[in-house]
């Protein structure tokens, strides 16, 4: 036999094993994707969740009381946490300016808490205005949830009222604000 010829016969073997695997392969890959489990998607699945809501809450102590609300606040502005809370027809409120936004210890001498019963009452502060340096307490950060915009933290202070001729005090104690919302500006 001429080796020409066998060698053309062997190729052209080799080529019909090629068409005959081409289906077998096709066959393969369509049993293998129609066979893929396609069931639909469970009801009870929600494909869009919602983040349950945190309870808020702002409370302190103070002359024989304890404050609390759930009407409380927040916003990163320029380098600075203001918090406020409110509560009741006589909007009883607290606003805290806070120089920083991480988590925490700030002084409430260089960091000011306000206080005030109803709009027409004495505001109380907590800076001494009798020596502007002095320690009046401190403010503490210890949360700062930034995927559900949430602030948490605590706080004490001596508060001043100086209606110009006499300074009342008040003690400030056990304030804790818990999953307060915050915005961004």
């Amino acid at each position: 036999m001429n080796p020409l010829y066998l060698k053309n016969i062997i190729l052209a073997q080799i080529q019909m094993k090629k068409i005959n695997f081409l289906p077998i392969i096709g066959i393969l890959t369509l049993l293998f994707l129609f066979s893929c489990d396609n069931e639909p998607i469970d009801s009870t699945v929600n494909l869009n969740p919602v983040t349950p809501s945190l309870p808020i809450s702002f409370k302190v102590s103070f002359s024989g009381q304890t404050y609390t609300t759930s009407l409380a606040s927040a916003v990163f502005i320029d380098g600075h946490i203001v918090i406020n809370a409110f509560r009741g027809d006589e909007l009883e409120s607290f606003s805290m300016d806070i120089i920083g936004n991480s988590l925490g210890d700030y002084p409430t001498n260089e960091n000011v808490i306000a206080y005030r019963a109803s709009v027409a009452a004495p505001l109380f502060i907590s800076v001494n205005p009798a020596d502007e340096v002095s320690d009046t307490g401190k403010i503490s950060i210890t949360s700062i949830n930034v995927v559900n915009k949430r602030i948490s933290g605590s706080f004490n202070f001596t508060g001043y009222s100086n209606d110009g001729s006499v300074t009342s005090t008040k003690e400030f104690t056990n304030g804790v604000f818990t999953n307060i919302p915050y915005t961004t500006n």
